[in-house]
């Protein structure tokens, strides 16, 4: 009996480490919402970002509860047991919540990005513009030019109003020095438009978090059980009698 208690609570410390490291991958959906600071005009709504904030507020509860139960695993099933089993039913309930609108998501990028049209269209010399901002930084990062490809470029005010024959130096790519955006060297451009790129991006951003979501809910199943494996193989009370005076 005292084997196998002790086989548990070197489970329980295990699984509360795997679900820290679980807690600082959720952490990771803080990227998600630094880049929206710059990508948001990008979008339709304010809902693309729910799934990266609860993947955050996930990732803070799993690391209190890996802490927690590692400094449960090697006392008596007590209070801090069952604290952690609530911790664990929290962690759920948002990591279900999670996958569920990453997967409606999923099959709504195309109306999501439909701002991205407009905002290529009032693109501006002004660098401190939002849109601008955006649009070089979309294309710096994702080594793309125009929505489908640099000749995007030529349907917009920008291009018509600067009365010049290139493109912005945002679609230059990083392994020609010698760039300077002007269309009689297209081959100095990246050739790839923004949109494919981007909703590529996207659809596996959306596949990590649904990944992630079940392999989190395994952990927490696993948890779980070894929890309550342990509570139930707890030692018995020892009684006695008390001395009649």
């Amino acid at each position: 009996m005292a084997l196998t208690r002790r086989g548990f609570r070197i489970l329980i410390r295990i699984a509360s480490l795997i679900l820290m490291l679980a807690g600082i991958t959720g952490l990771g959906g803080s990227y998600f919402l630094h880049k929206y600071k710059t990508y948001g005009v990008f979008f339709s709504s304010l809902y693309i970002i729910l799934p990266a904030k609860l993947a955050v507020a996930g990732g803070v509860i799993l690391l209190i509860s890996g802490c927690t139960g590692c400094l449960v695993s090697n006392k008596k099933p007590s209070c801090g047991h069952g604290l952690l089993v609530y911790l664990l039913i929290i962690v759920w309930c948002i990591v279900c919540t999670t996958a569920a609108l990453a997967y409606t998501h999923k099959g709504k990028i195309d109306a999501d990005l439909a701002p991205l049209k407009d905002v290529f269209q009032n693109y501006s010399s002004n660098s401190r513009d939002p849109d601008t901002k955006a649009v070089d930084a979309l294309q710096r990062e994702l080594r793309c030019c125009g929505l489908k490809n640099y000749t995007d470029w030529l349907e917009t005010p920008w291009f018509n109003q600067s009365g010049k024959y290139e493109v912005p130096l945002s679609c230059c790519n990083k392994t020609f020095h010698s760039c300077n955006g002007t269309l009689d060297s297209p081959q100095l451009l990246y050739n790839e438009g923004c949109q494919i790129k981007l909703e590529k991006t996207l659809l596996l951003s959306v596949d990590v978090i649904i990944i992630t979501s079940l392999v989190v809910l395994f952990l927490l199943i696993m948890s779980w059980i070894i929890v309550a494996q342990l509570m139930r193989h707890q030692p018995p009370q020892e009684y006695r009698i008390l001395d009649q005076e």
